[in-house]
């Protein structure tokens, strides 16, 4: 039983207030006896969003320059406090249980000091044995991230961007510091519930179910169980394990000889869970029952799915490379996107997570990663991927950085990556642990500072959090789950080619046909690639005054304030990290429509257009090759805030083209041109990831003129690609391609349009190929 703790206020004082005074309150009364200043908290909450609502600071802290403020309350120290009744009993132990404080902290109940934390990523208990029933007083003074770090020693061996070495020292959502794609927001508070947790004296501790065998019949699942009792004599203790999906059903009874149980189950005629495109994500609803001397003392309800998945890879990729995912014995085309922030503040991730995922799975996505820089999501949105089949790719929270491999900082990285396997191994979308989000591609980055020179301390393989502590701690907790200590992962081979099977395919950005794309980009999977897309005017100007809107600079440079802040960087300074990527989304528009000038909505237009194409041809040319290909993962679904990025969706939830694109690409039968080959040709290609053998008739159009290309009829077994007719590419033209029998669509595609595209003649293709009236907050064109 869970008793949410309320009515809580917060105090906060800064810094240099704080060491001048040596205010130290245990006690409520303390804090309300001094002169601080005090207003109402809500918890799950930030402390910058309770600001908000008291009205000192902005309401809309994501307009213009707004979210600078954030950053004046850096070394702000907060005391929240509150009180709350305990009532517990003989068949109980009671707990009081944070699930999310940022970060570093001291708890007090009754002024006694009961613990610190320095980790906002887990949970955090305390057993209340020691106290009596009846009110309590609790406190929670939140040492400000910055200030608590001044005194951890920075290794020399350690390395960081611009905004993010502090992020390295504690265990805090590494996004917080400031990222391309989210802004500077340092906060702190109890950003997830605090309650009073009743537990049985004799409970299921932990618990896990999964599937080390499987065929066409027959599936043998087995589950892992550790109780805590305080019987004498265990023979007292029995299990009930229950399992029911549809009309097919799995029980056991079974007794306890140690508190650790190993329970093997043979299901007949499983129902299996698959990912999207390759059969329905089936999942059981598991029971398990505890019961002392006869009687139900304990109960764990969960949904769990009956399935195997392996990962298949090589070093570096090539002719006999891969990078594959293989569920249930099936080898899967992975298509989907990576997960970030949903939202700059962390309380208001779970507020903003369902829409995300609706969007992902109307995209027809199988597959999620869930980025390094964020915090873990809430259960809610692995409710949502098991339940919807989407394999989740899970990064360990570490991000574009060379973290300490001292005792401390592995301590905490071994407790952490624990109770996030223990939460999270049972999972039926669960695919693929991650050591971290490009961390291995740091060491990369150095050595090419030191002139190419392959140092000790710039080789990944010794990175000891990585490759020690958590392939040992899941080793440990799972042992079933596929790992790879980062991502990309450079071994020794791979460091040194650096081709990975497994790649980030960002490179130089340009023309998203250009050599690196097209050509050079070998790997087998891509984990991350993306490119940017102006937000419509209508959203620009709901985060921007007019007078920024008007003044984006040209292709070399960006001075006005907001464009830089939404960039995003933290500082307006030429020397911020990020704002390139202004001057290179103007580069990228001129690359395709040879100009970038007029108005707002012409320039948004534009930029939307040329992201579409460009996220359609990166998917596309997965597909094609498939075989060799086995899956991509673009950038990304959806803004955490009002920004210029990759996302294919606005802070607003207004969908740019890209969007668009993408359902069209992503269709699980999908009929679309390959590039030219040697001799000029086209060829239309046919992909049938769906789970039927398919009749479409087909016919291919040159969208302007209307003259008919190709015509014919197709018969497509699954898992088939197969080449159709070849034709003469034309330059300047636009193809529509449409089908109909089995399943009907419409795809287009687009030649080499790396230079003086008319502008008009594209936004009449679009209103031929049924795209121009996808458009999203725009008023004219």
């Amino acid at each position: 039983m869970k008793e949410l703790i309320s009515g809580w206020q917060v105090a906060y004082m800064q810094n240099s207030h704080y060491v001048k005074s040596k205010f130290e309150p245990c006690l409520i009364e303390d804090i309300l006896a001094s002169d601080i200043e005090i207003i109402d908290a809500t918890v799950p909450g930030n402390f910058e969003l309770d600001l908000i609502k008291a009205q000192k600071l902005p309401q809309d802290i994501y307009f213009g320059k707004n979210i600078l403020e954030v950053q004046k309350l850096e070394s702000t120290h907060l005391w929240y406090f509150t009180t709350f009744e305990l009532k517990s009993n003989d068949s109980c132990d009671a707990f009081l249980l944070f699930e999310g404080i940022d970060t570093a902290a001291e708890i007090f109940i009754d002024g006694i000091p009961v613990k610190r934390t320095e980790n906002m990523l887990i949970p955090h208990e305390i057993a209340l044995d020691g106290f009596e029933n009846g009110e309590h007083e609790l406190i929670v003074h939140i040492i400000p991230a910055g200030i608590y770090v001044r005194d951890i020693p920075f290794p020399a061996t350690s390395r960081a961007m611009r905004y993010n070495t502090d992020s390295l020292l504690i265990r805090k959502a590494p996004y917080m510091y400031g990222w391309d794609i989210m802004p500077r927001t340092v906060s702190a508070g109890l950003w997830r519930e605090v309650s009073v947790v009743y537990k049985s004296k004799h409970r299921i501790e932990e618990y896990r179910m999964y599937t080390h065998h499987l065929d066409n019949e027959k599936a043998s699942v087995t589950f892992d169980l550790h109780l805590v009792t305080c019987a004498d004599d265990l023979r007292n203790l029995s299990i009930k394990i229950e399992g029911v999906c549809g009309d097919s059903k799995f029980y056991k009874d079974d007794q306890f000889f140690s508190v650790n149980k190993k329970i093997h189950l043979d299901v007949d005629d499983p129902k299996l869970w698959w990912p999207k495109n390759y059969g329905e994500p089936q999942l059981y609803a598991v029971t398990l029952t505890l019961y002392y001397k006869g009687t139900a003392v304990d109960t764990v309800s969960f949904n769990a799915g009956i399935r195997t998945v392996e990962l298949e890879r090589t070093s570096v990729s090539g002719e006999n490379g891969t990078f594959r995912f293989i569920v249930n014995g099936k080898p899967i085309m992975v298509l989907g996107t990576n997960w970030v922030p949903t939202d700059a503040f962390p309380s208001r991730h779970d507020q903003y997570t369902l829409r995300g995922l609706e969007l992902t799975n109307e995209l027809n996505c199988n597959m999620i990663r869930c980025w390094g820089g964020n915090a873990y999501p809430g259960d809610l949105f692995y409710d949502y991927c098991d339940t919807h089949g989407i394999l989740v790719w899970q990064d360990f929270s570490m991000a574009c950085g060379k973290y300490p491999n001292d005792d401390r900082f592995l301590k905490l990285i071994e407790e952490e990556s624990t109770y996030v396997v223990k939460r999270l191994r049972s999972r039926a979308c669960l695919a693929l642990w991650s050591g971290d989000n490009e961390c291995d591609y740091m060491y990369v980055w150095d050595r090419a500072a030191s002139g190419d020179k392959i140092l000790h301390q710039k080789d990944p393989n010794c990175n000891l959090i990585t490759r020690k502590v958590l392939p040992h701690v899941i080793d440990l907790n799972d042992g079933f789950t596929p790992f790879i200590p980062s991502s990309p992962y450079l071994d020794e081979e791979a460091f040194k080619t650096l081709r990975p099977a497994e790649d980030h395919l960002w490179g130089p950005r340009d023309y998203f046909k250009g050599d690196f794309y097209n050509k050079n980009s070998v790997c087998h999977f891509a984990s991350e690639t993306g490119y940017h897309g102006c937000p419509a005017p209508e959203s620009l100007r709901s985060f921007m005054t007019e007078e920024a809107i008007k003044d984006r600079g040209d292709n070399k440079k960006c001075t006005n304030e907001e464009w830089v802040i939404h960039a995003a960087n933290p500082e307006t300074s030429e020397l911020a990290s990020f704002s390139y990527r202004i001057p290179l989304m103007t580069r990228q528009v001129e690359r395709i429509f040879d100009t970038a000038e007029g108005d707002i909505e012409e320039y948004a237009l534009k930029s939307q257009i040329s992201q579409a194409e460009a996220v359609k041809f990166f998917i596309e040319h997965f597909r094609i090759q498939k075989n060799y290909r086995w899956g991509i993962l673009w950038w990304n679904i959806i803004d955490g805030w009002p920004q210029i990025s990759d996302a294919i969706v606005d802070w607003y939830g207004t969908k740019k083209i890209a969007y668009h694109y993408i359902l069209r690409a992503q269709t699980p039968f999908a009929m679309m041109i390959d590039e030219p080959d040697e001799n000029g040709m086209l060829s239309l290609c046919a992909i049938n990831d769906s789970r039927k053998a398919l009749n479409v008739s087909y016919t291919v159009t040159e969208a302007i003129s209307g003259k008919q290309i190709a015509v014919g009829t197709l018969n497509i077994e699954p898992d088939q690609l197969v080449r159709l007719d070849s034709f003469k590419e034309q330059n300047g033209e636009y193809y529509i391609i449409r089908w109909s029998g089995d399943v009907e669509g419409i795809n287009h595609f687009t030649g080499d349009i790396g230079g003086k595209v008319d502008f008009d003649k594209y936004v009449d293709f679009m209103k031929k190929a049924q795209l121009y009236d996808k458009l999203e907050g725009f008023k004219k064109v």
